[in-house]
């Protein structure tokens, strides 16, 4: 095998390598006598000899040596005029292999498969792309590859697109996909349901904001009711209240909070409800499609979920009393800045918050999607120690993503805007290496080729001698 370069200069684990020949390019793994690097950045340099900026020098980081199937760090720099190699499919897969692994594609510009650890997800990872920069199929890849190590996956699917995608996959792999409705029915589909019956004072707060004295009159409304109840049982509730005890306007205020609720939510609440346990089965792929809800409705049914699903691996783990999660499980939320947006005062950023900072204690990893990086909250994206980022072009968006990851660097962010639709840049703790440039499998979708300005004008009629429409 020819070199495809020789180092120049060498710091700690930073190599400069000048180029020779074509085949060097960012994202491509090196070896260096016995280390491993990847090229992060290049540039051309000024040739002395001509005048003129003519030597490529390929930025290098080194990651060190593979011994016994393990990487061992560089303690002391390298040696300068060592001659550098591309690395065979053999060692590639050798350094990125990992007991517990996933792929969600192949490393950029070979075929050797793009190992993840699959251990890692409760650790959190977020995805970051621009609009047609292949985001839904690489997540849908990735829930694929947990799906196929059984780890239960509740989607919250905000535009409708998940059901299509992950039943071809699931048509061609071993998992199972259930989906349920918010909102509204769809035909041969469940609809997710909360339990008016469950749901204590302070959980209205998901649905709407209480004042401590509205609050404090729902619960003697709910400590009033017995068995299984509806919503309009507790609207009832309110004139029963003592106006000796809860002021007049309280009362009405209440009321009419409680009336809004149960017109809003039509369909959305009943007796009995959805069993959350039921969501998360191994090898059990659930999706949320809340694309049929208004805005106000998913973000409230994601604030409910969060805190469920938080509330039962707790109750699971220390053998609390109430509902129970036996499984460990990945939640993942698309259009992620709608939940978590850095200016939002709903709740449902509140309970993502808390699965971000606690879910791993309990068995759960969060997933969060999105295009607009800069609308996320930092908190919760500090809490993703993956990232798996697209193309990004956005300068806020960019500057967002730095600040709140400590894997990436300025050569990642730089690069960020030169990927092509399906390539991703992937960092952090799913990686034993710096990052890794990766070709996300494609996902083969029956598409029927049909103009945008297909309309059909309505036919007109003549008719004594006068023309209709």
């Amino acid at each position: 095998m020819n070199p495809v370069g020789v180092v120049v200069s060498s710091h700690g684990r930073e190599l400069e390598v000048q180029v020779q020949g074509g085949e060097l390019e960012l994202g491509s793994i090196v070896k260096i006598s016995d280390n491993f690097g990847i090229v992060a950045s290049m540039h051309y340099v000024e040739d002395e000899k001509i005048g003129a900026k003519q030597k490529l020098i390929a930025e290098v980081q080194v990651f060190g040596s593979l011994v016994n199937g393990r990487l061992k760090r560089l303690k002391k720099p390298l040696k300068p005029y060592l001659e550098v190699f591309l690395v065979d499919k053999s060692d590639l897969e050798g350094i990125l292999s990992v007991s517990d692994s996933i792929s969600l594609g192949t490393v950029h510009g070979t075929s050797a498969r793009a190992f993840l650890n699959a251990s890692e997800f409760d650790r959190h990872t977020a995805i970051l792309a621009s609009t047609g920069s292949g985001k839904s199929y690489t997540a849908s890849n990735l829930i694929k590859e947990f799906g196929l190590l059984s780890l239960p996956v509740v989607v919250v699917d905000t535009h409708g697109e998940y059901a299509r995608i992950l039943s071809k996959l699931a048509s061609e792999n071993p998992f199972k996909i259930e989906v349920h409705t918010v909102k509204r029915t769809r035909q041969g589909v469940s609809q997710l349901k909360i339990p008016v019956s469950n749901l204590e004072a302070t959980d209205y707060h998901h649905f709407l904001h209480l004042t401590e004295p509205q609050e404090s009159a729902l619960v003697e409304i709910l400590g009033n009711l017995s068995g299984d109840y509806n919503l309009s049982d507790v609207v009832s509730g309110t004139s029963k209240l003592n106006v000796n005890v809860y002021h007049e306007g309280t009362i009405a205020a209440l009321t009419r909070k409680l009336k809004t609720l149960e017109r809003v939510f039509k369909d959305v609440f009943d007796k009995f409800g959805t069993d959350i346990s039921n969501l998360v089965e191994p090898g059990q792929v659930t999706i949320i499609d809340c694309s049929l809800a208004s805005q106000n409705v998913r973000r409230s049914v994601v604030s409910y979920l969060s805190k469920e699903l938080l509330s039962s691996r707790i109750n699971k783990l220390n053998d609390f009393d109430g509902e129970k999660i036996d499984y460990p499980l990945l939640l993942v939320v698309e259009e992620a800045h709608n939940y978590a947006g850095s200016n939002l005062s709903h709740s449902c950023k509140k309970q993502l918050q808390r699965v971000a900072s606690e879910g791993r204690k309990f068995g759960i990893g969060l997933c969060v999607i999105s295009q607009k990086p800069s609308k996320i909250d930092e908190e919760i994206l500090s809490q993703c120690n993956t990232g798996i980022y697209m193309h990004i072009t956005n300068p806020r968006d960019k500057d967002h993503i730095r600040r709140s990851f400590e894997s990436i660097n300025d050569a990642i962010i730089s690069d960020l805007d030169s990927l092509d639709v399906g390539e991703c840049i992937i960092a952090g703790a799913m990686l034993d290496i710096p990052f890794l440039v990766c070709q996300v499998d494609r996902i083969e979708l029956k598409k029927e080729k049909k103009s945008k300005f297909d309309f059909k004008k309505k036919a007109e009629v003549k008719h004594a001698k006068a023309d209709y429409v």
